[in-house]
């Protein structure tokens, strides 16, 4: 009788055990990864995003042993492959690397095919970038005081150029006709080369470019560069002051990219995911990449990366208000 009970009771067990696996393994993934991982680029192959997705995936197989691919879904301002990524399992086998107009899209638009605020975890933020106001080398003006009292003079008579409608740069192009009370017309160009192109050209008076873009044409003298933006000046352009050292408030916020994963994701799995991330974009030979870029190298805990996301949204959306921008999709 003894041993038919310590029988029944093993047998019981083992049936439990059975009962309770499938249940552990998908709360907690076991083995992480075992598969291959995919990386959403919602922009086209080789640019800044893209780049740095598979930049990031080769560093992620050789610390793992996965294969890590870059799976590119252009179209509609990014928000095709943002969309596509929220329908995916949490499992941390999908994430999406993107830019930040992303996190304040829904003060610009009236639909979008996300939430951002649900639908999303924060992985980490991989590097922060910051953007200048730049005239070509003989426009009659030499610091943004200048350019703003010359801009009053001649109201609504030339524009600024910016890498899109919608984008930190038509923002902050606004927010300088608010805070300086000018009237310059906004030119919404697909990219920074043919901004670039125009304003060297004299089709466009001011342009707002990002600090990789602006550098080498300051060096070489076909540019100034007026102010920057965030919080203290910027590594490549160090005699570039900020619009806070002039005197304008509101262009502290600066532009980063960052990764987002479905939201549910297991908390060890997100640990995993952002650990890697973050020993990938702190290398020596990624970070002197993105410096050469005019990129700060972070990579940045979920935690970290959330509340950053908080407070951009914030912030670009009474910016987006006062401004009164709008944009149909």
């Amino acid at each position: 009788m003894q041993r038919f009970r310590r029988t029944l009771w093993l047998g019981l067990g083992a049936c439990a055990a059975l009962l309770i696996a499938p249940f552990s393994s998908a709360q907690t993934p076991s083995g992480f990864p075992n598969k291959t991982i995919r990386i959403i680029v919602p922009y086209t192959p080789g640019g800044t995003t893209d780049i740095m997705a598979r930049s990031i995936g080769q560093k992620l197989t050789d610390y793992w042993g996965q294969p890590v691919i870059v799976d590119n879904r252009p179209g509609a301002s990014g928000w095709l492959g943002l969309a596509a990524l929220a329908k995916m399992p949490p499992d941390g086998y999908s994430m999406v690397l993107t830019i930040s107009n992303a996190i304040y899209a829904k003060s610009l638009y009236s639909k979008l095919p996300f939430d951002i605020d649900t639908e999303f975890d924060p992985v980490s933020m991989l590097t922060r970038s910051t953007i200048g106001l730049a005239v070509p080398a003989n426009f009659p003006a030499n610091t943004l005081d200048e350019f703003t009292a010359y801009a009053r003079k001649n109201p609504g008579k030339f524009g600024y150029g910016s890498f899109g409608q919608g984008t930190t740069a038509h923002i902050f192009g606004e927010s300088l006709n608010l805070a300086a009370n000018i009237d310059l017309v906004h030119a919404a160009y697909k990219g920074a080369a043919p901004l670039v192109q125009d304003l060297l050209g004299g089709q466009v008076q001011a342009a707002w470019l990002d600090a990789a873009t602006l550098a080498p044409l300051l060096q070489a003298g076909k540019i100034k560069v007026l102010a920057m933006t965030g919080t203290q000046r910027t590594s490549s352009l160090p005699q570039v002051p900020t619009f806070a050292e002039l005197g304008l408030k509101g262009f502290e916020p600066v532009g980063f990219f960052l990764v987002l994963a479905p939201a549910g994701m297991p908390k060890d799995v997100l640990a995993k995911i952002s650990g890697g991330i973050a020993r990938a974009i702190q290398s020596p030979e990624l970070a002197g990449r993105w410096r050469e870029w005019g990129l700060e190298a972070v990579g940045s805990t979920p935690e970290v990366l959330g509340q950053e996301m908080k407070t951009l949204a914030s912030t670009m959306d009474k910016a987006i208000k006062a401004a009164k921008i709008k944009i149909d999709p």
